[in-house]
C-alpha cells in the first residue's frame, strides 16, 4: 500500500476514533468480558441455541459486509472465527449508528444469542456491541505469499496475524521447549537459572556483548554460555542440572545464526561423552516422535532421519580425509592458510592452528553433512574446556550433532583437573591478548571452584532455535524467533 494512501486511511480512522469519543463512547475501555471463546461458541452452539443462553463474544473484526438492513461482521480470536449478525430491526438506533465507525482490525465485544443465518451459518445475533480497541492502521491486503522476509520480520506482529505458518512455527517452538523441560526433569535433572550478566564471559568460543553497570562502575558482559556456572553447581553438590535460556554472541547473522538465541545446557556428573552419544540417540527421536509423530523430518526436497542409531564419525578422520592432511600430526598454521588460499576462502583474522582447521571444517565439511550425524574426537586445542582422551591426549573427548549443515548439539567430557585447566586457560589468555576475541577467559572464580573438587562430568547442549528450524522446515533461524534482531530502518 502506497504511503500516501496509508496516511489517508489512518487519518480517516483517527477521525472515527474522535467521533466515538465525541458521542460518549470509549474506544479503549479498561474492562473486557466474554462468556465464551469463539471456539467454545461453535463447539457448544446447539446447546446455546436450544437453551437461549445469553452470550458475550470478543475478537478482532476481520470482515464487514453490509446488506441493506443487515450487517455481517466476522470476528476472530486465537481459537476460531465467528460471524456476527447485526439487524437494523433488532438493535437500538444509537447502537446501530456506531456501525459507520467500525473498521476491519477493530477489537469489539458483542452480546446476543446464538442463531442461524439464511445460508445456514452459525452466527451470533447481536443485541449490543462496543469497542475494546480501535484500529488506526489497516492490515495489508497482499501479505500472504510476501517474499520480502525482512518486511515480514520487521512487522512481526502483522506477520503472525496474517501468516498462519509463522504462528505454527512459534507454537511448535513452545511445544519443543515444554517437552525438553519435562524430559530433563523426569530424568532427575534440576532446572536452574544462572547469571545473564557476567563479570567474566566464558564457556564457549564467541565474542561477547559488553555493557557497563553504573552503580558499581564496572564492565559486565551478556553471557555467551551458562557452562561454567552449571559446573560450579556440580562442585556445590548437584549431580544433574540444566538451564533453558537466552545466550548472546556478538557474531554475524546468517541462516543459522542470530546474536540472541536460545540454548539448553546441561551437566551430568559421573558421565562422559560416550554416555552423551547414547543420550542424544534417545532424546531426539523421542522428541520428534512425540511432537511430529515421526522421527523422519521433511527438509527441502530431502528427509532428515533422527531415528537411532545415528551415524557416528570421527571428526579428526573426516576432516583429515577432506583436507588431505593429518590434522592431528600437522599443527603448522601455514599449511592450513595455504589450503584456505587453494580453496579461495577468506583467511580469518585469528590464524592459529585450531581456528584455521575450524574454518576449513565449517566451509568445506560441515555443509556436506545433511543427515543427522554424531561427530566425535576433535583436536584437543579446539575445545579448551574438554578433557583430553587418555588413549590419545591430542584428541579432546568432544561430540557434536550436525544436521542439514547446522550444529545442533555440542557436548564433551568436561575437564575437571584444575591444574591442567589453568595451564590451558593461561594459553588461551595469550590468544586473547593477541587479538582472538573468541578465546576463553581465565576465570579465577571457576578455577577456585574446580580446586574444591569437581566430579567427572559431561555437558550436553542443544540449540533450540536450530532444532525448531529443522522440525518446522524453516529456511532461516529468524523464522523460529518471535522478534529476531534487525538493523533499524533508516
Amino acid at each position: 500500500m502506497a504511503q500516501e494512501r496509508l496516511e489517508e486511511i489512518r487519518a480517516a480512522r483517527l477521525a472515527r476514533r474522535q467521533a466515538l469519543l465525541d458521542a460518549g463512547s470509549v474506544p479503549y475501555p479498561a474492562e473486557a468480558k466474554r462468556s465464551h471463546t469463539l471456539a467454545e461458541f461453535l463447539e457448544h452452539f446447539a446447546q446455546l441455541t436450544e437453551e437461549a443462553i445469553p452470550i458475550t463474544l470478543a475478537g478482532r473484526v476481520v470482515a464487514i459486509r453490509r446488506h441493506g438492513a443487515l450487517t455481517f461482521t466476522d470476528i476472530a480470536d486465537a481459537s476460531a472465527q465467528v460471524q456476527l449478525s447485526i439487524s437494523a430491526t433488532e438493535v437500538p438506533a444509537e447502537i446501530l449508528a456506531r456501525l459507520k465507525d467500525l473498521d476491519s482490525g477493530d477489537f469489539i465485544q458483542a452480546a446476543g444469542q446464538a442463531g442461524m443465518s439464511r445460508r445456514g451459518s452459525k452466527v451470533l445475533v447481536v443485541k449490543e456491541f462496543h469497542w475494546l480497541a480501535k484500529s488506526l492502521r489497516p492490515l495489508p491486503q497482499t501479505w500472504f505469499g510476501l517474499k520480502d522476509q525482512e518486511k515480514r520480520l520487521r512487522e512481526r506482529e502483522v506477520d503472525l496475524l496474517l501468516n498462519p505458518m509463522a504462528r505454527e512455527i512459534l507454537t511448535l517452538r513452545s511445544r519443543v521447549i515444554l517437552w525438553l523441560r519435562h524430559y530433563f526433569t523426569e530424568r532427575g535433572y534440576v532446572e536452574v537459572e544462572t547469571p545473564t550478566l557476567q563479570v567474566m564471559p566464558g564457556g564457549a568460543a564467541a565474542r561477547p556483548f559488553a555493557t557497563h553497570h553504573n552503580a558499581l562502575d564496572m564492565p559486565l558482559y551478556l553471557r555467551i554460555s551458562a557452562e561454567l556456572y552449571l559446573k560450579r553447581l556440580l562442585v556445590g553438590g548437584y549431580e544433574k542440572v540444566f538451564e533453558i535460556g537466552q545466550r548472546f554472541r556478538n557474531e554475524g547473522i546468517d541462516r543459522g545464526h542470530n546474536p540472541e538465541f536460545t540454548m539448553l545446557e546441561s551437566q551430568w556428573a559421573y558421565a562422559d561423552y560416550e554416555d552423551l552419544m547414547d543420550f542424544t540417540e534417545e532424546i531426539l527421536p523421542a522428541l520428534c516422535q512425540d511432537i511430529l509423530d515421526t522421527a523422519v523430518v521433511p527438509w527441502g526436497g530431502d528427509e532428515l532421519s533422527f531415528a537411532a542409531p545415528l551415524p557416528r564419525v570421527r571428526y579428526v578422520e573426516l576432516v583429515s580425509d577432506r583436507l588431505g592432511v593429518d590434522i592431528l600430526a600437522e599443527k603448522d598454521p601455514a599449511r592450513y592458510r595455504a589450503l584456505l588460499d587453494k580453496e579461495h576462502l577468506a583467511i580469518p583474522k585469528v590464524r592459529t592452528y585450531a581456528k584455521l582447521v575450524d574454518e576449513l571444517y565449517k566451509e568445506l565439511v560441515r555443509p556436506t553433512i545433511v543427515q543427522p550425524t554424531l561427530l566425535y574426537d576433535y583436536p584437543a586445542e579446539m575445545i579448551p574446556l574438554a578433557k583430553p582422551s587418555t588413549k590419545d591426549p591430542r584428541v579432546g573427548e568432544v561430540l557434536q550433532l550436525v544436521a542439514a549443515g547446522l550444529e545442533l548439539c555440542k557436548c564433551y567430557t568436561e575437564l575437571n583437573d584444575p591444574v591442567l585447566q589453568r595451564r590451558i586457560l593461561e594459553e588461551q589468555q595469550k590468544h586473547l591478548a593477541a587479538g582472538d576475541e573468541e578465546a576463553e577467559r581465565l576465570d579465577e572464580d571457576y578455577l577456585r571452584a574446580m580446586e574444591y573438587g569437581m566430579p567427572p562430568n559431561a555437558g550436553w547442549s542443544l540449540g533450540v532455535d536450530r532444532l525448531v528450524m529443522l522440525l518446522a522446515g524453516a529456511a532461516n533461524i529468524r523464522e523460529t524467533i518471535a522478534f529476531p534482531l534487525l538493523k533499524p530502518k533508516q
